[in-house]
């Protein structure tokens, strides 16, 4: 198709040609090959925005950059994470340029969102604190939108997105707090992430809450948590999750067990 829609003939079908290309090696990329098919993804989009630029198609400006960024964010979990973690907010950052909140508001939402998971994603490699800070504001950007009565699904996304946030947030400053504000926030995801509606989203949250509980000393709480979320990977036959249910079931069961038992210390010999 691009041998006749040529960027100087047919630049708006060039245009969209390379970014259904990009979208089209994006989804190859979860099959096969994934460093090379994202790196063809990232090029066929920055091909589509040689005619969609902010001046003249703003909307596919936009839908291009949001685009770009999600490769760039897969193309991290490959190679050169800072690096392309960089640049997927730097497109992201370009697409909330046109998609504002008033006038896209879900799409203001999902990138949001987006730039949040890369925010916190970046931050497990440099400025750390500035980093965990700046994917909590936009977590809380996206709650704007996505609020519990009119897109439970993605309010509860967001709130497990910011309890694991919080809890990072905690090893860095203001432990008790960032991990009480933590445990707000899963609880609230566990309001949609019910057992009987998403199984394994509330036993991913379950297991979540639980590891915040145990760094808080609430190991009796904490082992609940992970027996709940245990349950539910054995009835889905989710054999590498329940493993690890299984082995901080087993740490937390030997800690309970030493604070109700705890051995008698030797004496120093004189």
């Amino acid at each position: 198709t691009l041998k006749i829609y040529t960027l100087n003939y047919f630049p708006v079908s060039f245009a969209i040609t390379n970014h259904n290309l990009g979208s089209t090696y994006c989804k190859l990329a979860r099959i096969r090959d994934k460093n090379k098919n994202l790196s063809l993804a990232v090029m066929a989009f920055q091909e589509a925005l040689k005619v969609r630029t902010r001046k003249y198609f703003p909307v596919d400006y936009a839908m291009t950059k949001n685009n770009l960024g999600n490769t760039y964010s897969q193309l991290a979990e490959v190679r050169n994470k800072e690096e392309n973690l960089s640049h997927a907010i730097a497109a992201y950052n370009e697409a909330l340029k046109i998609r504002i909140l008033d006038d896209f508001s879900v799409d203001y939402a999902m990138i949001q969102n987006n730039l949040g998971v890369a925010y916190h994603s970046l931050a497990e490699v440099r400025d750390e604190e500035k980093n965990i800070l700046l994917a909590i504001a936009a977590y809380n950007e996206a709650l704007k939108i996505w609020t519990l009565d009119f897109f439970p699904v993605d309010y509860a996304m967001i709130q497990n997105n910011l309890g694991a946030t919080y809890k990072d947030l905690s090893e860095v400053r203001d432990k008790e707090k960032n991990l009480s504000i933590s445990v707000t926030a899963y609880l609230e995801a566990l309001k949609i992430r019910t057992v009987d509606d998403f199984p394994v989203r509330y036993a991913q949250t379950k297991s979540n809450l639980g590891k915040v509980y145990r760094i808080q000393g609430k190991r009796e709480q904490a082992l609940q948590c992970h027996e709940e979320a245990l349950r539910v990977y054995e009835s889905e036959g989710l054999v590498y999750d329940m493993r690890i249910e299984k082995l901080r079931i087993a740490e937390l069961t030997k800690l309970l067990e030493n604070e109700k038992h705890p051995k008698p210390r030797k004496k120093k010999r004189k």
